[in-house]
């Protein structure tokens, strides 16, 4: 995924939208707007992308790993998200079943996509960005299953101490 477009859709998904990323970045709408759209004349900072991605991870918000996971990929590398102190993430079944349907949605536009023996600009970009889901599904799934272990780990030292 471009580094743009995840920024923007980060951007798009975080509550309030856009506005409200603004008046965090102290901006003017228009103008994040812009920079966002890579309009001449307009360029979004690495600061202000990063901090982006950090308000809307801090809010749980939908695609806030999508920078992140686009500067890992750009690089040939592979984000791994590490808990946070205090998070209480409970690993599901749903967690599993997300991503392992983001799976077969690669799989099956890896198939479409081979099917005339080539593979098209659209194809290729809408498998770029069907990985990404991927892989934002699997950090979620990992990240939730980390949260519950320290918590379980916590649980126990507890037990242990009231034990004393």
């Amino acid at each position: 995924m471009n580094l743009l477009d995840a920024v923007r859709r980060t951007a798009r998904h975080y509550p309030g939208g856009l506005d409200a990323v603004a008046l965090r970045l102290h901006k003017q709408p228009g103008t994040l707007e812009r920079e966002l759209r890579g309009a001449p004349g307009y360029k979004l900072g690495a600061v202000d992308a990063a901090e982006i991605a950090a308000m809307a991870l801090e809010v749980g918000a939908e695609h806030a790993l999508a920078y992140p996971n686009a500067v890992a990929q750009t690089v040939g590398a592979l984000l791994v998200v590490l808990p946070r102190a205090g998070e209480g993430g409970t690993a599901t079944a749903r967690d599993v079943a997300t991503l392992m349907r983001e799976c077969a949605e690669v799989v099956a536009s890896v198939a479409d996509a081979d099917a005339d023996g080539r593979v098209t600009e659209r194809e290729l970009r809408e498998l770029d960005q069907q990985w990404a889901d991927v892989v934002a599904a699997g950090q979620v799934m990992m990240r939730n299953l980390q949260a519950r272990h320290a918590a379980e780990v916590q649980q126990h030292r507890a037990a242990v101490e009231a034990a004393r």
